[in-house]
């Protein structure tokens, strides 16, 4: 029986197959068949596009062709980003934190609502975010100055009222820029600006702390107490306590860190004590503070460091690892002693090294005081936690001897037996390694009187090393004015 024929095959006068049989259709490839159909469509959609609407005279009009590009990101959504996920929410020990950059995830939603706050955030922000481009490497870009005088023109409007003057948002504003501040003092080799410090104070004295009674308020109390603290040790100026800002509204948070902050408190005054005395002695002046008495209360306070160590917690005792499991990659690129000290993240090991610096303070002071036989262990005692500072840095540096990106993993860090280096550890240990190890590596040249030659000699290398990973300006000069 004749296949029946259809209406095309019959107009084009050609011998017509009949119908297609329907096992044909069931087994055919649907996916081959409709992509050949996409590609005639896609052929013949470029043939018109390349020719004139005239095609019998058979010449071309070019046509433009037509890319199609997503939408870009803004900078200031690529630094955010950034410096959030690297700096904000690194994973770090919460009885270690002192109430600043762990907060800023409470803010982000007055970020719209707070000018000033959404400003200095940006201005951190981008410096960092500069700091780490491979190809930019520069903190004091022009883009962050024009960002932080807007943030300056925002908090002096702030400033000019009294509800901004009294809100979190504009305390974390301040706090942030005295953030930026200390950064590029330190990357950039400046005197120390420290405005944003005094402005932390006066707008906690403003407000009173006794008003500071939410949870988010005592903890930017911490850190405002924390950063005026800093500043008095680093300048050997005395701490005014019977001021209203260290007066606790209620109950505050309390952890190791802010019990070394209260010990720390006590060291500032007694080290602008010693100072106040050297200065009136090269004046020939009398100082109503004789050297016996300021020895009684630096000996007073070393009694409260030497106790600060059992108060934390038993899994933030250093563990040593001995040299010979380490890696010959670390060795190489800086190793002090038989031993380096191994910590449960770098937020505990940064704890860990302030409280050895701000200690180092007091018994040099002690020792410079003493006249007895004491003096000796007091030296001894010194170079002990020098050496404490110096074997955790492989911990923090790892076997980096040259500038690496933030996620960079083509390095090695050390590791105690059957246990491997975690991802967020190459992470935190590149983003604060630079931030904590730059002021316990300075310190310990004020106190090369008392230290051993390979210690001096090692800081040097390692304060070297430092200022070509983290690109710290003049690093060298540094040095040897110290």
């Amino acid at each position: 029986m004749s296949r029946p024929a259809c209406v095309k095959c019959t107009k084009s006068k050609r011998t017509c197959p009949g119908y297609a049989e329907g096992l044909d259709l069931v087994l055919r490839d649907q996916n081959q068949v409709a992509k050949a159909g996409a590609e005639r469509r896609q052929k013949a959609r470029g043939k018109n596009r390349t020719q004139s609407p005239d095609s019998s005279s058979g010449t071309a009009s070019p046509q433009p062709l037509t890319v199609y590009t997503p939408l870009a990101e803004s900078q200031d959504s690529y630094a955010h980003t950034f410096f959030v996920s690297a700096y904000v929410l690194a994973p770090r020990d919460s009885r270690t934190d002192h109430g600043f950059i762990e907060l800023l995830p409470f803010f982000f939603d007055k970020l719209k609502s707070s000018l000033v706050l959404s400003l200095s955030l940006s201005v951190v922000a981008h410096c960092y975010f500069r700091a780490w481009q491979p190809a930019i490497r520069n903190i004091d870009h022009l883009i962050v100055q024009k960002k932080y005088a807007k943030a300056l023109k925002a908090l002096q409007l702030a400033l000019q009222d009294p509800r901004h003057c009294a809100s979190d948002e504009t305390l974390m504003a301040v706090c942030l820029l005295s953030f930026y501040e200390y950064t590029v003092s330190a990357i950039l080799s400046r005197p120390r600006a420290e405005q944003h410090v005094d402005g932390i104070s006066a707008l906690v004295k403003r407000r009173g702390s006794k008003t500071m009674n939410s949870e988010l308020s005592k903890r930017l109390l911490i850190a405002a107490r924390h950063s005026i603290v800093s500043k008095s040790i680093a300048n050997s100026m005395p701490v005014d306590g019977t001021l209203e800002i260290w007066d606790d509204p209620e109950q505050m948070p309390n952890n190791p860190a802010t019990l070394l902050d209260g010990i720390c408190l006590e060291a500032a005054n007694v080290l602008a004590a010693a100072a106040n005395n050297k200065s009136a002695c090269e004046m020939h002046a009398l100082y109503d503070e004789t050297v016996s008495a300021i020895l009684f209360r630096a000996e007073a306070v070393e009694a409260k460091f030497a106790a600060w160590p059992t108060h934390v917690p038993i899994e933030w005792w250093p563990i040593p690892l001995p040299r010979e499991l380490i890696p010959r990659e670390i060795l190489v690129a800086g190793f002090h002693g038989d031993y380096c000290d191994m910590y449960p993240d770098t937020s505990v090991c940064a704890t860990w090294n302030n409280f050895r610096t701000v200690r180092l303070r007091i018994l040099c002071l002690i020792a410079d005081y003493d006249s007895t036989e004491s003096k000796f262990k007091t030296v001894l005692r010194i170079r002990a936690i020098a050496d404490d500072i110096l074997v955790s840095l492989p911990f923090m540096l790892g076997s980096k001897s040259e500038a690496a990106g933030m996620y960079d993993t083509d390095f090695v860090y050390p590791s105690c037996p059957g246990q491997s280096v975690s991802m967020s550890h190459y992470q935190t240990a590149a983003a604060f390694g630079g931030l904590t190890l730059y002021v316990p590596l300075t310190a310990i040249f004020a106190f090369t009187r008392y230290l051993r030659g390979d210690q001096i000699q090692f800081a040097t290398q390692q304060l070297r090393r430092l200022g070509v990973l983290y690109d710290v300006r003049n690093s060298h000069e540094r040095f040897h004015r110290t």
